[in-house]
């Protein structure tokens, strides 16, 4: 029989489940076992059923532990179950912590709630049959199940059309923000499935033609070339329309119908999916790496500081000037890549592109390259000199965050 509160879980078998179930607050994950359970010395008073001297409310952790233990319970406790409660809560008011004490009883009312009467939006995947039955899959009623959904996300993304799979992870990053839950293993997958990141407009534009020898030359074929053609030219011309969610999309569902079409196995056929091409850098990727990255707005192009280091110095300076060389430059003639970092990004459009060309010409690749590497595109001097174009960030955009 699973025990009634944490002084009787002698094993921590109960205890370890609630931590897994509920997700607790950090004050509780890293209480010590007396801080958790009680000891020796406990008072009478330490405990909120007195009589039977069970849930121990002597300090933060154990208040909390014992509103898990007695929101489970409470059916169990007969009528001594309201006072028992009203302790808990004169506890968690002595302790300030009545919040995460009532975040803890939603999370255990919603653990409880049969399938049944979970709503639509409590699922991460809700769709009709042939036969028009509504069938729902991965409750996100729990911090458990978020995760559980994740994996299978991950499991099964490639099944599921593109506007699916991106309906599907914005539910469950929701889910993990609303209950908690621990879905770190899955979170960049997460994040670029529902569109919450920004690509370059070259990488995505090599991207969009990778597909094009794989058609055919029906007359069908040659419309949705003709179309691809169309979306890459207008990402080339105006490249600040990468930053802008409802074209990111559509082009993702683009590619992704035509890869459906054309039968394509992303694992088998060496082929990027188009959220991890379309949304490369989502604003974690961003935050973690912006010190790491280097680039300037108006080319679009962006760097990892460390590739910079390979530059030489006489390269930079005979196309940039000998004064940029000295700005740049080490005593002992080196690239000194925390001054190229602060430099770089105020270039004007036009030595924005001589430094990307001197980038192309010592062999150094802007950030997400290798997606077009990947499909069998290679990267010239005069190919990085033709990607420079107008390119103006939109406001909060995540460009503005990564320089």
């Amino acid at each position: 029989m699973p025990a009634i509160d944490q002084s009787r879980d002698l094993n921590g078998q109960s205890i370890h489940r609630i931590i897994q179930l509920y997700s607790p607050p950090p004050f509780v994950k890293t209480a010590s076992t007396p801080d958790l359970c009680g000891g020796e010395n406990m008072q009478l008073g330490d405990y909120a059923d007195v009589a039977m001297k069970r849930f121990p409310c002597h300090t933060p952790a154990a208040t909390w532990m014992s509103a898990a233990f007695f929101e489970e319970n409470k059916g169990e406790l007969g009528p001594r179950a309201a006072a028992i409660g009203n302790r808990i809560k004169e506890a968690a008011a002595y302790f300030k912590i009545t919040t995460p004490v009532n975040q803890l009883q939603e999370k255990v009312a919603a653990a409880n709630t049969p399938e049944a009467r979970l709503s639509d939006d409590e699922f991460a995947f809700v769709f009709s049959d042939r036969n028009g039955h509504t069938e729902r899959r991965c409750p996100l009623n729990t911090p458990l199940n978020v995760k559980a959904a994740a994996d299978w996300l991950a499991q099964y993304r490639d099944e599921l059309p593109y506007q699916d799979r991106r309906s599907v992870a914005d539910k469950i990053l929701g889910a993990a923000t609303k209950h908690g839950a621990d879905i770190s293993s899955h979170q960049d997958m997460l994040e670029r499935m529902a569109g919450m990141g920004v690509c370059s407009a070259k990488i995505a534009a090599d991207y969009l033609r990778t597909r094009k020898p794989l058609l055919g030359e029906s007359p069908e074929a040659v419309q949705v070339v003709e179309q691809m053609e169309k979306f890459a030219a207008h990402i080339e011309r105006e490249p600040h329309s990468m930053q802008h969610y409802s074209i990111l999309t559509e082009l993702a569902t683009f590619i992704d119908s035509v890869d459906r079409s054309l039968g394509i196995k992303y694992a088998e056929a060496g082929f990027e999916r188009p959220e991890d091409v379309f949304f490369a850098v989502t604003e974690k990727i961003a935050a973690d790496e912006q010190n790491a990255i280097v680039g300037n707005d108006l080319t679009g192009n962006f760097y990892k500081k460390a590739d910079l280091g390979q530059l030489p110095v006489q390269d930079l300076a005979d196309a940039l000037g000998s004064d940029f060389g000295a700005a740049i430059s080490t005593a002992n003639a080196w690239v000194d890549t925390e001054k190229l970092a602060r430099i770089v990004p105020t270039l004007p459009r036009g030595d924005a592109e001589l430094f990307d060309a001197v980038c192309a010409n010592a062999g150094v690749a802007p950030m997400g390259v290798k997606v077009a590497a990947a499909s069998g595109l290679s990267v010239t001097p005069e190919m990085q000199a033709d990607w420079a174009g107008a390119h103006q960030a939109a406001p909060g955009s995540l460009w503005n965050h990564i320089h």
